[in-house]
């Protein structure tokens, strides 16, 4: 054989093989099949056919429903996990026809690059998942309301063994919902799991953070008193126990009673109840507020804090010991202490028809190992009897009793187990009311004089 004839065979040879190599993303394609080297979502999916595509879809969607979508902010305050399954996340039919076209599309030079491009390279189909987008607007609106509200402190948990945790808890959050309900619809059209974060444009923490209340871990003090059920007066006792509630007190800061408790307004919830006024009772708004405050003042005593403003009723009052009460008047007299302790405390009440008790929180480190709050003095004030004359009354003899009045000294001695000590006194004097007796006329006063003399006398004989 010539050397001319084997060119030529050979030419025609390679003439064939490329044509062949050419041709072959052609004619290993049907025109009902996915193109070789095509990979859907990840999965091989080369030489599919529609109904294998439409098995392989129902499997895709399977999976979405295990899918979760991650909603964060920077600070970890927002962590959820919403399933996919909750937005009706899948993929709809017409995502198999964008498998099918995969390198059909163009002019005969594009699909034979396309596909060679495929056979060799491999191809990425991806497919679009559709959702619900009402179901996601309504999630990411309610996300806005639960942080929209004021601020809420973690509520404590009391254990049998005197210690305390805490659990809950929730800032004030203000983030861009557009924002969120953009990146969120992102990931759900992605089809994969993904975290959307949210951009949060204004914060307001509750009083104690998440680091703090893991500091707060044992009842310091706790004091209750008790009282007789009447409408007002209690509906006044329980809004000043729950302004107080959940109040924390930093290492180095002080707490005002009557700056935690408000105005004693009608516009605060407050009722017109019985108060003490120069030793009597009178109707005012906001009565029952004093015996929070001095209840209170009993659980700060056992806790061993600093009491920095405290002043005594004009008379002893029922529901606590002689001299260790706390009365409060708005803008005038306060009850106030300073926590000098190295950890912050926090106040908790506990109201119940017929009692209130205060809860002093803190740290076990702080708790005192040893408390006496002790009466050295309880010392009388006699009070007087006075007469006058009072023509407009109806009755001949008109009686106001009246009552002593005393002087109370109570002292406070704490240890705690590192050796430190703290020591205060309490000064009340309250003031002797005196007898009141009112005659109508100065012949009835003379009358009465004569008939207690003449009483005497015969008590004499």
């Amino acid at each position: 054989m010539s050397r001319l004839r084997i060119k030529r065979i050979a030419g025609a040879v390679c003439a064939v093989i490329i044509l062949t190599a050419g041709a072959a993303p052609f004619l290993w394609a049907g025109t009902d099949r996915v193109i070789p080297g095509v990979r859907i979502n990840g999965t091989p999916a080369g030489g599919m056919s529609r109904e294998e595509l439409e098995t392989l879809m129902h499997e895709k969607n399977e999976e979405l429903k295990m899918d979760v979508l991650a909603v964060k902010s920077a600070d970890g305050v927002i962590d959820e996990a919403w399933k996919f399954s909750y937005f009706s996340v899948h993929y709809k039919d017409d995502e198999i026809d964008k498998a099918l076209k995969a390198g059909r599309d163009g002019n005969i030079a594009k699909i034979w690059y396309d596909r060679w491009h495929a056979l060799v390279i491999g191809d990425a189909v991806h497919w679009m998942a559709s959702y619900d987008d009402g179901a996601l607007g309504n999630k990411v609106k309610a996300l806005a309301s639960e942080y929209g509200k004021p601020p809420v402190n973690a509520e404590p948990s009391f254990h049998g063994d005197g210690f305390v945790t805490f659990s809950g808890g929730r800032p004030y959050l203000k983030f861009d919902e557009k924002a969120l309900l953009a990146d969120a619809g992102r990931i759900l059209s992605n089809g994969t799991s993904g975290e959307a974060d949210v951009s949060v444009l204004d914060e307001k923490k509750p009083d104690l953070t998440e680091k703090e209340a893991k500091e707060v871990n044992v009842v310091l003090g706790r004091y209750t008193t008790e009282f007789g059920i009447d409408g007002s007066r209690d509906k006044n006792i329980e809004i000043a126990a729950k302004s107080i509630k959940g109040v924390y007190v930093k290492p180095g800061e002080s707490f005002s009673y009557n700056q935690a408790t408000g105005a004693r307004s009608k516009e605060n919830g407050y009722q017109e109840a019985p108060v003490i006024i120069n030793g009597k009772l009178e109707p005012g708004i906001g009565g029952g507020v004093c015996q929070v405050s001095t209840t209170l003042f009993n659980a700060a005593l056992l806790s061993g804090l600093e009491i920095t403003q405290r002043a005594n009723h004009y008379s002893p009052i029922h529901y606590a010991p002689i001299g260790r009460d706390a009365t409060v008047a708005e803008g005038i007299i306060d009850f106030a202490f300073h926590n000098d302790l190295k950890h912050g405390v926090y106040l908790y009440s506990d109201y119940t028809p017929g009692s209130v008790t205060i809860y002093i929180l803190g740290n076990r480190e702080d708790k005192p190992s040893y408390v006496d709050i002790s009466t050295d003095k309880n010392d009388v004030i006699p009070n007087k009897t006075k007469t006058k004359i009072d023509p407009s009354q109806k009755e001949n003899k008109k009686t106001d009793e009246g009552h002593d009045g005393r002087h109370v000294v109570v002292t406070q001695n704490v240890k705690w187990a590192g050796g430190r000590t703290y020591h205060d006194t309490f000064y009340s004097d309250y003031d002797p009311v005196d007898t009141v007796i009112t005659y109508k006329s100065e012949s009835d006063r003379k009358a009465d004089e004569d008939k207690a003399k003449s009483e005497g006398n015969d008590k004499t004989e």
